[in-house]
């Protein structure tokens, strides 16, 4: 007891270090045990047994060499201590072979102690280095789905989102989620995709869902975590911007097409500059009567085939986007004084109206350009009134939810019915017969080069509404601009 108070302090302060504490412990452990087995009747008492103890468990601590080196000196101390008893006590018997077999069994059960003490320790530090790598594997893991473009998140079977990494929390456009937030709050129609994937094997659907307020079209992805539990198990939802899944694929598509219409232009170009030709000719002859209005059908037809032509060229020759601050008002301003005294209309046909005023946005100049034209052209060209009575209306800003730049341009012709607008974006898709249904459809590939996009809005009062978002420059940039 006296020994154990003794030692509490140097346990508590880690003084000496902790082979010196089990050494002296242990040597203190062995005179008491072989001074009472002295005083209780030698070897024969049974209280040597407690040495193979005391010294097993110091085996633990120490290293082989050490362990046997005290087990050397409990055995000479054991034979010192017999020897001693049989020259001091007369009656004593002597008990030489018992005291080697003690000697021998403390220097086995130490031994073997140390071995396995030895293993211990190799497989507690192999254990430790395991934990640490698989610690540093977890964050690593972590660090990069949390690093990924491409946006994660993990739903359980009820629709509660378990995780979410940054670019899933940016392209939901949340400030951040908790482990109460659904699928079904962030996005009902993602969730509903949830809801069909979950009860269709073979579910496949191409169409991306739309998000409002400026956010990104998403193309969702989903897998189970663990497939033997069905739709128990965890579900990892894949989230990726459709507008860079668009690019990518239009880059494939337009080398395609770059190679066709190269192959083909002048093929068809020739024939097209003949049947011209000849129309023109014909027209010489016929100046009037029915023959008149069959070359009119003819030159009519030729100058749409010409530009369906000149369409796909352009489209196979697009570019992406060389992205530069544009400040809309002044641009806007400048553009539709050129458009005004190329198409007849007065200035006051066309109001612009940008809060605030210094809105700088991310875009290529020359395709703001073009995707603008497009826009109002479709304006005039489909108004359905004299030139005189159309109005084009330009408003922007910022939007307040997305913290996104946008315009909106807004005519105030017959609209556009809701049929119709699911397919206005597509390719060759029409409703004149005049056009060649590639305008709106080079307006939104030429937009979305650019890393903004392009929507059709619906508006109760009558008109058409296009709105495109962009990105917004970085301030260092507007600075330069409002510098030159």
């Amino acid at each position: 007891m006296t020994a154990s108070i003794i030692f509490m302090p140097g346990l508590n302060l880690h003084k000496p270090g902790l082979d010196a504490q089990v050494i002296i412990q242990t040597s203190i452990d062995a005179v008491v045990i072989i001074t009472l087995m002295h005083a209780s009747g030698g070897i024969r008492s049974g209280l040597g047994m407690l040495l193979i103890i005391s010294l097993s468990l110091a085996s633990i601590f120490l290293t082989r060499r050490v362990t046997l080196f005290l087990a050397a000196a409990t055995s000479l101390a054991l034979l010192g201590e017999h020897i001693y008893s049989q020259l001091v006590l007369p009656d004593y018997r002597e008990a030489y072979l018992q005291t080697g077999i003690l000697g021998i069994v403390i220097f086995a059960f130490a031994f073997l102690t140390s071995i396995i003490a030895r293993r211990l320790r190799e497989s507690e530090q192999l254990a430790t280095e395991r934990s640490r790598e698989l610690k540093s594997m977890i964050q690593m893991n972590e660090h990069i789905i949390r690093s990924m473009r491409t946006g994660i998140l993990v739903v359980n079977s009820h629709g509660v989102i378990e995780m979410a990494n940054n670019a899933a929390i940016n392209l939901l456009g949340q400030a951040r989620l908790d482990k109460s937030t659904t699928l079904k709050q962030l996005s009902p129609e993602l969730y509903s995709r949830f809801i069909d994937w979950q009860n269709s094997v073979e579910y496949i659907q191409h169409k991306p869902v739309q998000q409002s307020h400026g956010l990104p079209d998403l193309q969702p992805g989903f897998s189970r975590i663990e497939p033997a539990a069905g739709n128990d198990s965890p579900t990892l939802v894949f989230l990726e911007d459709a507008s860079q899944l668009n690019q990518r694929f239009q880059q494939v598509r337009l080398a395609s097409l770059g190679r066709l219409t190269a192959s083909i232009a002048h093929e068809i170009r020739n024939p097209l500059a003949a049947i011209h030709h000849a129309s023109q000719l014909l027209d010489e002859v016929f100046e009037n009567g029915p023959d008149k209005k069959l070359t009119d059908i003819i030159n009519t037809q030729v100058l749409r085939l010409n530009g369906v032509v000149e369409n796909v060229l352009q489209l196979s020759r697009q570019q992406r986007g060389s992205l530069e601050p544009v400040e809309l008002l002044p641009w806007l301003n400048k553009f539709t004084d050129e458009y005004t005294a190329s198409q007849g209309l007065e200035k006051s046909q066309i109001q612009i109206y940008i809060k605030p005023e210094d809105t700088t946005v991310l875009f290529d100049a020359s395709h703001l350009h073009q995707v603008m034209w497009n826009l109002f052209g479709n304006a005039v060209s489909h108004a359905g009134m004299p030139l005189a009575n159309i109005r084009i209306n330009i408003q922007g800003g910022i939007d307040s939810e997305s913290d996104q730049p946008f315009i909106d341009v807004i005519d105030n012709g017959p609209g556009i019915d809701p049929d119709t607008a699911e397919q206005i974006f597509d390719p060759f898709f029409t409703t004149s017969n005049d056009g060649t249904g590639l305008g709106l459809y080079i307006t939104k590939e030429v937009t979305e080069s650019n890393r903004a996009k392009i929507r059709h809005i619906a508006l109760p009062a009558g008109g058409t509404c296009f709105r495109i978002y962009f990105l917004q420059a970085p301030a260092q940039q507007i600075s330069k601009v409002s510098n030159i």
